[in-house]
């Protein structure tokens, strides 16, 4: 049985009273599309740096991502997600606001996501092709055409485009529920 993995942006601390991850985790068991939703409570270790060396074994020896979750990543958490999927097999990738580049920013090069390329073939055969990038058009973090290159990277053809959405900060957020149904 599918369980769903949340992984949030960085300084998102306590993670629950940040953006749309509480809605989320509430929504999807509510209606009952996952019953096993995991997010790390108070908050991710390291959440402002969001050291790959610290976030990855936290995703595999905490949250148990394996072979029936379905992992979503926000932000920095997609990034994570992206590493996480070269590693192992996972049922499915959400990317919310997903990127690959450090984006000139100092803090996202010392998380140690940027070191290496990323390997796409690998996620994609790690994911079975199962991936989806959810983007808001009005991004003011991650530009929106990024993301855009990132889903083509991945060989998404129809990522989920939300015209009016931003960094996703706020819920409801039903087009990552609409997502996530894909994979269940």
């Amino acid at each position: 049985m599918a369980n769903v993995v949340i992984l949030p942006g960085s300084g998102c601390a306590p993670t629950m009273q940040c953006n749309y991850y509480a809605w989320l985790k509430s929504a999807l068991v509510e209606r009952n599309i996952v019953r096993d939703v995991r997010v790390t409570t108070p908050a991710m270790p390291d959440p402002h740096l969001c050291r790959q060396k610290i976030w990855i074994p936290h995703c595999e020896d905490v949250l148990k991502c394996d072979e029936e979750s379905i992992v979503v990543g926000h932000s920095s958490g997609a990034v994570c997600a992206l590493r996480l999927a070269e590693r192992r097999r996972l049922r499915a990738i959400v990317l919310v606001a997903g990127y690959d580049d450090d984006l000139g920013d100092a803090n996202e090069r010392a998380s140690g996501f940027f070191d290496s390329a990323f390997d796409y073939e690998k996620i994609k055969e790690n994911c079975s092709g199962r991936i989806d990038c959810v983007i808001g058009l009005r991004d003011g973090l991650v530009p929106a055409e990024m993301q855009r290159e990132l889903a083509s990277k991945l060989g998404v053809r129809e990522p989920t485009i939300c015209e009016k959405r931003d960094h996703f900060f706020t819920p409801p957020a039903e087009e990552i529920i609409e997502s996530i149904k894909r994979f269940v």
